[in-house]
């Protein structure tokens, strides 16, 4: 005769939910917010890329140059939406969001959970389409006293470093004569699809756009003794990145889409956003970029791309109108829960439900 299956009584399953809530309660009481315990650095950090914008600021007004009508807070460091550096569509509240001081601090973050310390090398290719993410993340890395080497490209997409007279290589110089970042500027290029430079308005508003992006990489390599890095192979220009930012490197960090960075292959919009450890299904394809080609080496990457979802990861307010500043927002802190309890409650509640079924089975087999 074929038994009947145990089943349990409802007490059990009371008791176990009793349990249940009894321990959810518990965590909640003991759980809370925690400081983390680089805040004073990651406070610095907000604070001395406030100062800095602040300084951009002065610099840009010197020039003569205009406040944007799009530039809400009056950073100055809001570029018109199309000029001859424009190389690709972009969000101007995504432009106004990475310039929140406490960009700063969330960088401060991701170095520490990449396992980074004092004297290691830091790679940082980037664009001139988040200027807010190149203030934050040079001055991240003087913070936490890390070897930073950069290598940058002059096209942005709208309404980032797109002026011509106060472009992405003018903030890097002045972020590191002001003392605010310490790095080696190791190459320049002229950005935009090929790397060769040319802006999406060639032929309608501007003409030789790209012949003006490879004077400006002249101008900036003169000045700095960095590389100009132009060839007629992206593939090229991926691989001389690679050999100029040496085998040291213990972290790539991606700002902005830089066909090099990024890669122009189908599964370019494949890699994830903010800090990548564990390497994502990696492409054999040639053109798949720096962040692909250090994660297949197991070097973790930063991709600093997507601003809403990077906003979202720290607690950070998107579009904040007045900016926000420095010390607001969760990304100073973090939610720890009692994982002694939390754990003490599963078992507890199998241990109920275990002993309800035995029960059941044994008044089942004595009827």
């Amino acid at each position: 005769m074929i038994g009947r299956p145990a089943k349990i009584d409802l007490k059990y399953l009371l008791i176990s939910a009793l349990v249940l809530f009894a321990g959810i309660a518990g965590c909640l009481i003991t759980s809370g917010i925690e400081q983390s315990e680089y805040q004073q650095m990651q406070l610095d950090a907000a604070m001395s890329m406030k100062n800095a914008e602040t300084v951009l600021k002065k610099e840009i007004l010197a020039k003569g140059i205009e406040i944007e009508g799009e530039d809400l807070n009056s950073t100055g460091l809001i570029g018109p939406e199309f000029t001859e550096l424009t190389s690709t569509p972009g969000s101007v509240d995504a432009k106004r969001t990475t310039l929140n001081p406490n960009f700063a601090a969330a960088i401060i973050r991701y170095f520490h959970e990449a396992g980074l310390k004092k004297g290691d090398a830091v790679a940082i290719g980037t664009s001139g389409s988040f200027p807010g993410f190149v203030i934050a993340t040079t001055i991240a890395a003087k913070e936490m006293g890390l070897k930073a080497k950069v290598i940058a490209s002059c096209g942005s997409s709208m309404h980032g470093a797109t002026r011509p007279e106060f472009n992405i290589f003018d903030i890097l110089f002045s972020l590191k004569d002001n003392g605010f970042a310490d790095f080696d500027l190791l190459a320049v290029s002229a950005g935009g699809p090929n790397d060769q430079g040319g802006g999406v308005m060639e032929g309608f508003l501007y003409e030789d756009t790209a012949g003006l992006s490879k004077q400006l990489c002249i101008e900036a390599s003169q000045k700095s003794g960095a590389e100009f890095i132009y060839y007629d192979s992206l593939q090229d220009s991926i691989m001389r990145r690679l050999a100029l930012f040496g085998d040291d490197v213990k972290l790539f960090v991606n700002v902005g889409g830089a066909a090099p960075n990024e890669g122009i292959s189908s599964y370019t919009l494949n890699f994830p956003q903010g800090l990548v450890i564990k390497a994502p299904p990696i492409p054999n394809i040639i053109n798949r970029g720096l962040c692909y080609e250090y994660a297949a080496q197991g070097i973790p990457v930063l991709n600093l791309l997507n601003v809403k979802l990077l906003a979202a990861q720290n607690g950070i307010a998107y579009d904040a109108v007045p900016q926000e500043e420095p010390g607001n927002g969760k990304v100073y802190s973090s939610f720890e829960y009692n994982v002694p309890i939390i754990m003490t409650t599963i078992a507890l509640c199998i241990l109920v439900l275990i002993f309800g079924v035995f029960r059941k089975k044994a008044r089942n087999e004595g009827e």
